[in-house]
């Protein structure tokens, strides 16, 4: 287990984009936390807990789903998989092994940029930040702040989210493209159409993996159980995607 550690960790920083997404990945939580900051006027008041979780908005997490799609994608685009597979014929130390050094990742990542907001809100202008106030999110898409916690689970399951896409469709793109697409508009006609069936399709539209999970992110929403609803979408493709490895030819 831990050569298959080894391997993917090493294949994980050898590869450009990685260093090239990540430095993007801080530049924009960077940017998204300091512009309302020092952009809007005098009378915005932003909380410590308001700036922490802005690494949480969909442009940061794309950063994050790109690398965790090149977990997989890389290998399927350029024929390495095969290679993987004959040093470690047991598909599922791949798997671990990927997974785990994932999350690492993700973990690494999101402790860089806190400390990177962090630092932002250290040299802000003196009572722009405080605990006392209200503040806002750039992540959830209204005035409610998310736990912090929430954050951080939020990450590691969206580039788990994306991962699994890859392992399942062999298709560097899809991982990347897919989740975005259906954060941002996919979901958002879905529901409208619900809303033209006359309740016909709520049931569908209350299901949407990423409409629930903006809702447990944000924690308002008369959504039942969204976290759960997320979780199972998440857990599931990541076991529909260990059917796949395990069942089909490299």
């Amino acid at each position: 287990m831990i050569s298959a550690l080894t391997y993917e960790w090493r294949r994980l920083w050898s590869v450009r984009s990685t260093w090239v997404v990540s430095g993007l990945y801080l530049l924009i939580t960077g940017l998204l936390g300091a512009l309302p900051i020092y952009l809007v006027g005098e009378n915005f008041k932003q909380s410590w807990n308001g700036l922490y979780s802005t690494n949480a908005n969909f442009l940061c997490l794309v950063m994050l789903g790109i690398v965790a799609s090149q977990s997989w994608g890389h290998e399927y685009r350029y024929g390495m998989i095969r290679i993987t597979f004959s040093e470690f014929p047991a598909r599922e130390k791949v798997v671990v092994a990927k997974t785990l050094v994932l999350f690492v990742y993700v973990t690494l990542m999101v402790v860089l940029a806190w400390s990177l907001l962090g630092l932002i809100g250290a040299t802000a202008p003196a009572g722009r930040i405080s605990k006392a106030n209200p503040g806002m999110s750039l992540a959830t898409g209204s005035d409610h702040v998310p736990d912090l916690w929430k954050v951080f689970v939020f990450s590691l399951a969206y580039a788990l989210f994306s991962s699994s896409l890859v392992m399942i469709a062999r298709n560097l793109a899809l991982g990347i493209v897919l989740p975005l697409l259906l954060a941002t508009t996919i979901e958002s006609l879905i529901i409208l159409l619900a809303n033209l069936a006359k309740g016909r399709m709520d049931w569908f539209a209350h299901s949407l993996p990423f409409t629930n999970g903006q809702a447990w992110l944000a924690g308002t929403s008369d959504l039942r159980q969204p976290g759960l609803v997320f979780a199972a979408w998440v857990v599931g493709l990541f076991l529909l995607a260990n059917i796949r490895i395990a069942k089909s030819d490299a």
